[in-house]
């Protein structure tokens, strides 16, 4: 068989824009985006289900169990986190900075800049699904190190995530008085988080390795420029225009992005990228 098969390419990809496009009705209707943030929890799930159900005989049986229950942990976590935070109703401020720059006509833009702008950032990761559900060779030593990192980077989001509803309902509840976390894993990286959504797609492309052709690697490759080239950008720009000097000793004291480094390490990086904190940035490099 091939990996992927193109006819389920053809298949999955239709499904996942009528999805989308139908999410965009709904986000007319209700006048917010909010509804295009549950295609990338629950797209994975149902694309599983969907190779599963169309190839029932294909695949070792352990190794689609393992894929099937790291997938639904994984998708269920961030569904609950996103439902927790109060996504629904809400709009992100990202798509509401979008309404504001395309004023009215951001009815139809929204339909290629958010909705089918996510089936690109979604599918292509995603094709990793097939080798990994429908693969019938043998558990290999690399199905052990996908399981890990999948596991890994479940764990690091789960943790990271945990650590800012913390600090942020320290925060409400006047507990704390600091503009920026800086304990936990959030001394470790400026994005513990974003850590863990990359090394989870990186996880699962190792499930194909050997059955999938080599051009699967966009998938994960995609994710990784998405997360270190567009949203790290705008969420820090953001925090330097509301938070400003409190951001930038943050930054001084955790200079890495998203790798996560031991906080001895960081600071020390710091202060050579940044100078000593309290001294005014010198950029050796930008970051």
């Amino acid at each position: 068989m091939d990996f992927p098969p193109p006819v389920d390419l053809l298949y999955d990809g239709c499904s996942l824009v009528g999805v989308n496009v139908a999410l965009w009705v709904l986000s007319l209707i209700l006048g917010k985006t909010w509804p295009v943030d549950f295609i990338w929890s629950c797209w994975p799930p149902v694309q599983s289900v969907l190779i599963s159900v169309r190839h029932p005989d294909e695949g070792a049986c352990t190794r689609q169990l393992a894929v099937f229950c790291l997938v639904f942990v994984w998708g269920w976590r961030l569904t609950h986190n996103f439902v927790y935070r109060g996504g629904i109703g809400h709009e992100d401020w990202r798509y509401t900075d979008m309404r504001q720059q395309f004023g009215r006509h951001f009815w139809w833009a929204s339909l290629f800049t958010v909705f089918l702008g996510q089936t690109i950032f979604m599918f292509g990761p995603c094709l990793s699904l097939y080798a990994a559900i429908l693969s019938n060779l043998p558990l290999r030593a690399v199905d052990a190190v996908a399981i890990a990192t999948c596991s890994l980077a479940i764990l690091l989001e789960t943790v990271s995530d945990m650590q800012m509803d913390h600090f942020m309902q320290a925060k409400r509840e006047k507990r704390c008085d600091k503009q920026v976390i800086d304990s936990g894993l959030w001394l470790w990286s400026r994005h513990p988080n974003y850590c863990g959504e990359v090394l989870w797609w990186w996880g699962l492309w190792l499930f194909g390795i050997g059955v999938a052709p080599a051009w699967v690697v966009a998938g994960p490759l995609l994710i990784t420029f998405l997360f270190l080239g567009v949203s790290i950008k705008l969420i820090e720009d953001r925090q330097l225009k509301n938070k400003g000097d409190a951001f930038r000793e943050y930054r001084k004291a955790v200079p890495s992005a998203i790798v996560l480094l031991p906080p001895p390490l960081n600071r020390q990086l710091g202060r050579w990228l940044y100078g000593p904190p309290g001294q005014k940035s010198v950029n050796r490099v930008q970051m």
